[in-house]
Formats: structure tokens, C-alpha cells, sequence
């Protein structure tokens, strides 16, 4: 059979009948993946002719930009090894920069990118509503991911934060929880907003009684052990949803020194997988991003952008994807 022009996982998930995700576990052995499904989208892989780098070759781009805010985030590791697969696919080099929730940092990665007149970028921006003026100013293609601002003209590509948060936490209550809190960072990062009025809305309406309770961390601060401490006994909770997976693992460094009563109820809720969550002594659920699919959709949107020309967009779009939640919670 011969080779498709600019074939790439996503014809490899709809030939196997799976999803992006899944094709990129195989292809790049991150994750295990069953034995039936792993033959399938080998399958369509040899049913295809898919020889990866070779397969969606373009010849208009040599540089894409890639800033992420925090690369301690699983979210953002994955983001970018999906990214890397997809731009391998069409011999594409990317340049990767971490800013560090620092927005100066943030200023000189865009300074450093724009001059070395990259094609197009991605950036999972730092605050939501402050657009640095060099990016109001860029004329090259941009896409957003995970984080937006409040008023932009770009492509977001994402999933619904607000929704996300209202099914972790009814997914909490449904495990029994009642003093459920919320611990996450400032309100001004775009998807901690976007959360913690998802979790304001679920307990409100199925628990109209209840007090939200929510802890704002920094992200630079070194002392949030005793913040997360304090805020758990204090408010004497059986259920937390973290927003972010550092929070998550910085709460289980808290547990062991907790109240046993309120240990022993604890139910926690976290957004992004992590394969060591299987081993933990204590079980935490997971919202669950579709990683590979916001990647991939962020970098063939936005390579759509760079050779088309004449698609100039200058209104705010967003693409969402559907979560996914892990339940660990017996």
C-alpha cells in the first residue's frame, strides 16, 4: 500500500478506531496499553505505511516556539512529548522554553523566540489578563494551550476548566465527602479561576448548606507544608480537590502527619495522571487531560495556520477536549 501524504497519529487513531492518546502510548511506549488495542493500532500502522518522521513532512517551517509555564507539571511533560511526536512527524524543530510562573522570564523567552524568527508558537501563558505587548504586536501564527487569557485573538486549544472541576468534586460528594476543599494557586492564572468557580458551583448546588473552603498557594513559596496542614485540620476535611498534580503530591507529604481521624476519611481528587499514583499508600482520583490530543491539536492547528495564509483569524477561538476521571476511590 502506498504511503498517505501527511499521514499522522490521528489517521492512525481513527483507522484503529482508538484514540490519539492511545496511538502515542504505543508508538512512543509511555503508558501500557493493552494487548488487544496495542495490535490494533499496530495494525493500522503497517495498514498505513506509517513511518513517522517521513510521514508529514512540510517544507514552509523550521522553528516552532514552545513556552510552558511550569514544567514540574505532568501536564506540561506530556504536552510536550506529544508535541515533540507530532512535529518529528513533519521534520519540524521546536524550540521549548519554561517560564517558570516568572512573567519577566516569560518576556524574555517570547524576545528570545520572536528573534530567531520562529514560524509560529505555542505558549501556555502565565497570567490571564496581561498580554505581554510583544505578543499583542507578533504577526506570526500563535496558539494557546492549557491556560488563556480573559481577552485575546488567538486559538485556544484546552479543555473547559469550569467543567472539569464540577465533575471532580461531584465525584468527590458521590464518594461521600461533605468538607470538601479546594487548594490551588492564585486567581490569576486562568485555569485556577476557571477551577475554583467550577468547585464553587458543585457545592452550591448539591450542597447548598456548605461553606466552600479554598486554599491559595504561592507558587515560589517554600512553606506550603504547614499551610496545607493547618488548612486540612482546621477545616477538618474528608475531601480535597488539588489543582494542579504538584499540589497533589505535596498534599501527600502532608497526610502522614495529619489528625488519623481526618486521615483516615480523606478522599483526595487531582487533575493529570502520573503512573506512580497506582503504588500510593493513599488513593487519589484523577481528572485526567487528554494530553496527546491537546498536543497534537495545538501544533497541526497551528502549522494549518503558518502554510495557509490566508486563514487570519482575529477573534478568540477555542477547541476543548473532554476529561476524564480516574477513579481510585473504592
Amino acid at each position: 500500500m502506498m504511503k498517505h501524504k501527511n499521514l499522522t497519529m490521528k489517521d492512525i487513531a481513527q483507522k484503529a478506531g482508538v484514540s490519539i492518546t492511545t496511538v502515542s502510548h504505543v508508538i512512543n511506549k509511555t503508558r501500557h496499553v493493552n494487548m488487544e488495542t496495542k495490535e490494533a493500532v499496530l495494525k493500522a500502522i503497517e495498514e498505513l505505511n506509517y513511518r513517522g518522521s517521513k510521514s508529514g513532512k512540510t517544507n514552509k517551517i523550521k522553528y516552532i516556539g514552545v513556552i510552558v509555564a511550569d514544567i514540574r507539571e505532568d501536564y506540561y511533560i506530556s504536552i510536550i512529548k506529544a508535541i515533540e511526536t507530532v512535529a518529528t512527524d513533519f521534520e519540524i524543530s521546536i524550540i521549548f522554553c519554561d517560564s517558570e510562573d516568572d512573567p519577566e522570564k516569560e518576556e524574555k523567552n517570547l524576545s528570545m523566540l520572536l528573534e530567531r524568527r520562529i514560524s509560529g508558537l505555542i505558549i501556555a501563558p502565565i497570567e490571564s489578563t496581561h498580554i505581554p505587548e510583544i505578543l499583542q504586536k507578533t504577526s506570526i501564527p500563535v496558539v494557546l494551550i492549557d491556560r488563556q487569557y480573559e481577552s485575546h485573538r488567538f486559538l485556544f486549544v484546552g479543555i473547559n476548566n469550569f467543567r472539569s472541576s464540577y465533575l471532580g468534586t461531584l465525584h468527590l460528594l458521590n464518594k461521600g465527602s461533605r468538607q470538601i476543599g479546594f487548594i490551588g494557586y492564585s486567581e490569576s492564572v486562568y485555569t485556577i479561576k476557571q477551577r475554583i468557580m467550577g468547585y464553587q458551583a458543585c457545592i452550591m448546588e448539591h450542597e447548598n448548606s456548605a461553606t466552600p473552603r479554598i486554599l491559595s498557594l504561592s507558587y515560589h513559596k517554600e512553606d506550603s507544608y504547614p499551610l496545607i496542614k493547618k488548612f486540612i485540620e482546621e477545616e477538618n476535611l474528608d475531601g480535597i480537590i488539588c489543582a494542579t498534580s504538584t499540589i497533589c503530591y505535596e498534599v501527600i507529604d502532608v497526610i502522614d502527619s495529619i489528625d488519623s481521624k481526618i486521615q483516615k476519611n480523606l478522599k483526595i481528587i487531582s487533575y493529570d495522571d502520573n503512573r506512580w499514583l497506582d503504588y500510593l499508600k493513599y488513593p487519589v482520583s484523577v481528572i485526567s487531560q487528554p494530553t496527546a490530543e491537546i498536543g497534537s491539536a495545538a501544533l497541526e492547528n497551528l502549522i494549518q495556520l503558518i502554510e495557509q495564509s490566508n486563514l487570519k483569524y482575529d477573534v478568540k477561538r477555542e477547541l476543548f477536549f473532554d476529561v476524564n476521571i480516574i477513579d481510585r476511590l473504592k
